[in-house]
């Protein structure tokens, strides 16, 4: 089946645009406090929403490779848009937990759809080398219009939360029109067996067997040991720590994202210039480092330039690593590997999280980041000499 690439990636674009502009999820916290749950509560609520991400992540994955992924994500989104529409009604803490397991359900049904069916698209139309540019793109997409939903969210929210969600929604709603509008090419149909029914044990053996796909799933979980912390905690760092004001706060991380952003851009010149296997390989050890660099600052104005250099750093690189692992899975199992990627993140953030808090209560925050940044970057160590042909041509053929 022939696929229109170029409109196929401006919806994909679209989706990624409108779903990002989505801005209850910026304020989340603050809306749960505003309907007067206590911070005790909101931990239970965010603590159900991760569980549910976690247990629900594989076999959701599964659902996408199975029936499709255009229609997995359509349901996700009408899932998440039902989910934000009850929050206003869900007073007491039992039915705002239900509220969360939707949203976990909607999340783990997103995970990889959307590129996924346009990596398919591109592939089967023999068009592999614009991949790094679709996630180059699509990343400048993403932090663009994430932090003007976190401007716009953080005004809006004084005058009205339903107002907030109300347009969330509407933006949602979008996302799934553009998502509808996509053509979808069934991987894997032109290899024999391609269009038999995918079977979870077989599902299962391939994302446990494929060496790339363990390879970046295990590097993603590394990374996210210590930067979903540092994420998390970044504009406390900022205004507690460092001692910037809280408007300000929100300018810099405004600032950040959509600067870092652009870095992305770049990411196919320097796969030109350096093989792509060194890319994938080094790429996350330095952003690691850059912010290990950043957490040792004194300087807030060092540690804001630091910071910035690590998002564009990680920005510059993982285009190329999302191309590479791409090319090194079997399409019919894409979303299924992506699923093991999240569990991975999901996991030891789980775990890191906690660990950073107690961290920081018993030494000080910014010895707590640097911690977790070297026993990332140890991780790191350990994982490449696990994995050394994981990022080699080889392995990128075998793929195919």
């Amino acid at each position: 089946m022939h696929v229109d690439i170029r409109r196929q990636t401006r919806l994909y674009y679209a989706y990624v645009a409108l779903s990002n502009l989505s801005m209850i999820s910026v304020v989340m916290n603050l809306y749960l406090a505003h309907l007067g749950f206590s911070l005790y509560q909101i931990g239970i609520l965010l603590g159900v929403l991760q569980v549910g991400n976690t247990v629900l992540e594989i076999p959701t994955g599964f659902v996408a490779d199975r029936f499709g992924n255009r229609a997995s994500l359509i349901f996700a989104l009408a899932l998440q848009m039902a989910a934000y529409a009850l929050m206003p009604l869900a007073g007491a803490l039992p039915a705002m937990a239900a509220v969360m397991v939707l949203l976990a359900l909607a999340n783990t049904l997103t995970t990889g759809c959307a590129s996924a069916i346009v990596t398919n698209a591109l592939l089967a139309e023999g068009r592999s080398d614009q991949l790094t540019d679709l996630s180059a793109r699509s990343g400048v997409i993403f932090y663009l219009c994430y932090g003007v939903a976190a401007l716009a969210s953080g005004w809006l929210s004084e005058q009205s939360y339903e107002l907030v969600i109300a347009l969330s929604v509407g933006c949602l709603a979008g996302a799934l029109a553009a998502v509808a509008l996509m053509r979808e090419v069934r991987a894997g149909g032109e290899k024999d067996g391609g269009d038999r029914p995918i079977r979870v044990r077989e599902a299962a053996y391939y994302v446990v067997s494929n060496r790339p796909a363990l390879y970046y799933a295990l590097v993603e979980g590394a990374v996210a040991w210590s930067m979903v912390p540092v994420d998390d905690f970044y504009n406390n760092y900022l205004h507690d720590f460092l001692g910037i004001p809280l408007p300000l706060v929100g300018v810099i991380v405004a600032a950040q994202f959509v600067a870092a952003s652009l870095a992305g851009l770049a990411s196919s010149r320097l796969a030109r210039h350096v093989p792509e296997g060194l890319v994938a390989r080094v790429g996350p050890a330095v952003t690691v480092a850059v912010f290990l660099c950043f957490a040792l600052a004194p300087d807030p104005r060092a540690a804001i330039a630091l910071y910035l250099l690590g998002l564009a750093t990680f920005r510059l690189t993982n285009p190329v690593r999302s191309k590479l692992l791409s090319l090194g899975v079997d399409a019919r199992f894409r979303v299924t590997v992506a699923s093991f990627s999240s569990i991975a993140i999901s996991l030891l953030s789980a775990v890191s999280q906690p660990i950073f808090g107690w961290l920081s209560g018993a030494l000080d925050m910014r010895a707590a980041m640097v911690v977790l940044m070297a026993i990332t970057l140890a991780l790191l160590a350990a994982i490449n000499l696990a994995f050394p042909d994981a990022t080699s041509a080889d392995a990128v053929e075998g793929g195919n």
